[in-house]
């Protein structure tokens, strides 16, 4: 499923996941949370709840993966964690699961996926006060031959179908949707502000005792900023941490 931010992509694969798991219960039997709940279907953002999702799918489970560019990015595809998804991807048949992947743009994934899908579901139009949105469908065609990927509309019945609606889902579930993305998101922007922060924080250990040096013979912080090939507020930074004032 794919469209920028804003165009209904979670209540899509959220409708999507819920709809499909009422069917299988009705199939198979048992009821719609034996085939999908956010505990143990729902990975957001997050590589290690992606790992955890894909790993062990129970039989006919719905896999909701939700922003996958962001861990199964394209850009990395020699990453040993991309390596063990496109693996593992390619060995659900078995176990007869749903695997429904939202992000921004399909280029924005590792190709082994792309090519696996059955679908592509492109997010249209967004009406949230209505209810709804709506998205088209195509299907996913691999001309191996050729090494190109094909999209046409779904016949059923002599019918073409080129849009789907998906209406918006439980209050409720939603609620906690937007719970674990934003906890998600909370430790993403952690991750990210720790190593930005690394490779500072071992320059200021390395630099500290030059700094402290200088500065115990008198040196101004302009001075201590040229001899060790600093700027002055990193020596501001560094004493302030070091409690020796600025």
């Amino acid at each position: 499923m794919v469209g920028s931010a804003g165009t209904g992509k979670s209540w899509g694969a959220v409708d999507l996941a819920v709809e499909t798991s009422k069917l299988i219960a009705e199939y198979v039997g048992g009821v719609p949370e034996d085939y999908y709940s956010f505990k143990r279907n729902l990975a957001v953002i997050n590589k290690e709840d992606i790992k955890r999702v894909m790993s062990s799918p129970g039989k006919y489970n719905i896999l909701h993966l939700d922003d996958i560019g962001v861990g199964w990015n394209a850009r990395k595809y020699k990453d040993d964690f991309n390596i063990f998804l496109n693996d593992v991807i390619q060995t659900f048949r078995p176990q007869n699961n749903l695997v429904v992947m939202t992000l921004q743009s399909g280029f924005l994934i590792d190709k082994v996926p792309r090519s696996l899908a059955h679908y592509e579901i492109e997010m249209e139009s967004a009406n949230f006060d209505e209810g709804y949105t709506i998205a088209k469908v195509n299907r996913v065609v691999m001309k191996h031959k050729l090494g190109k990927l094909y999209y046409p509309y779904i016949f059923i019945n002599n019918t073409k179908y080129i849009r789907h609606i998906f209406e918006k889902p439980d209050e409720n579930m939603m609620m906690e949707y937007e719970r674990i993305r934003a906890e998600q998101l909370k430790k993403l922007n952690k991750v990210k502000e720790d190593e930005t922060q690394a490779p500072k924080n071992t320059a200021f250990k390395m630099l500290t005792p030059a700094v402290l040096s200088f500065h115990k013979e008198g040196f101004t912080q302009r001075r201590i900023a040229e001899k060790v090939g600093i700027s002055q507020g990193w020596v501001s930074q560094i004493l302030a941490a070091s409690g020796s004032g600025i």
